[in-house]
């Protein structure tokens, strides 16, 4: 006679939800859904002040006892299915999904950023098994001596990664605000320009325009905005995306901003949005596989929508979109037939 044996995997498992739970249990509600596991283990719902306030997102567990660090510092796990890998594209178009995994030996614990775009740079036309990376550990031993206190700063950042994804605009309304600039970057460019040309007390002539870039803005840069942004107060840089605050400045009116008022956003959200359009544009075409069979006409839009790579304002103030710089030398349908040669390799 004799008992029945634990699983090796199925401890592995157990140990990593324990470690998970025990040094981030003060994020939130931890629910667990292995039973109907397809790639997610926990969904979590952030608690802030002790109230729920809306905010998940959802979670899967890795468990290594040897995670790989590459020479470059980043952690990364590998035999995720493709399968998996477009679960989780498809989860985040309604919550954002990361990956967490829990070193069994040092129980240290690494996460993602948001899976999306990084399973969309991975998803190709074979079977093979793909490696994921994940967010480099953050050396915190010059900071704290102490053991306990050590391993509590390292929970706490965890904590806070976790709780910026969770507030983290979600990934349609990524979609939409880079799609909408896109369709209308000669209309940005005309925008900026025009501010500084017209009369400085007049208002601005494409007010849509100007609004649509301030919405747009908030939902790529959000919570990425520098610590400090030249010529900006505090104040300022709090509203910085509030059309009616910048209303307020101009003094004649509640519904219109003068070009003078609007100067000050403007010039500050441009570098940073321009470096944000670029950002997202370029994992688009990283994951070009993906795009063609969910969004093909957005891949498209993005390939054809050059974005120009000046970010001093003295420049941009010059720049002319019908310039042919800024349209791609290569038609759609040669980067659709390198891109069937790359994948049917």
């Amino acid at each position: 006679m004799d008992f029945p044996k634990r699983i090796k995997q199925h401890k592995a498992q157990s140990d990593s939800f324990a470690i998970l739970l025990y040094k981030l249990k003060d994020l939130g509600i931890f629910r667990n859904v292995t039973e109907n596991d397809y790639g997610i283990d926990f969904e979590i719902e952030i608690v802030h002040n002790e109230k729920l306030i809306g905010r998940y997102l959802k979670a899967q567990v890795k468990s290594a006892e040897d995670i790989y660090i590459r020479k470059d510092g980043i952690p990364t796990v590998g035999g995720i299915k493709q399968s998996t890998l477009l679960y989780w594209t498809e989860l985040s178009y309604r919550s954002h999904v990361i990956v967490f995994a829990v070193d069994l030996t040092t129980e240290k614990i690494y996460l993602t950023k948001s899976i999306f775009w990084q399973a969309t740079s991975l998803i190709d036309s074979s079977d093979n098994s793909k490696t994921i990376e994940f967010l480099p550990a953050i050396d915190i031993a010059e900071l704290n001596d102490d053991v306990k206190k050590k391993e509590k700063t390292e929970n706490f950042i965890s904590s806070l990664l976790v709780k910026k994804v969770a507030f983290d605009r979600g990934i349609t309304d990524i979609i939409f605000a880079h799609k909408t600039l896109l369709r209308n970057i000669k209309s940005l460019f005309e925008l900026y320009t025009d501010t500084w040309h017209y009369d400085a007390w007049t208002e601005v002539q494409q007010d849509d325009v100007f609004k649509t870039v301030l919405e747009c803005s908030q939902i790529l840069i959000g919570f990425d905005l520098p610590e400090k942004l030249d010529d900006i107060s505090e104040d300022e840089r709090k509203k910085l995306f509030s059309f009616d605050y910048w209303a307020r400045k101009t003094d004649w009116s509640y519904e219109e901003v003068s070009n003078q008022v609007a100067k000050t956003p403007l010039k500050a959200i441009y570098p940073l949005l321009l470096d944000r359009l670029q950002y997202y544009s370029d994992l688009v075409i990283k994951g070009a596989y993906y795009w063609i069979s969910k969004d093909i006409t957005y891949l498209k839009l993005v390939h054809e929508t050059v974005i120009p790579s000046v970010r001093e304002h003295a420049k941009m103030i010059h720049v002319d979109y019908e310039d042919t710089n800024f349209r791609n030398k290569e038609s759609f349908d040669s980067f659709l037939f390198e891109m069937e040669k790359k994948y049917n390799k």
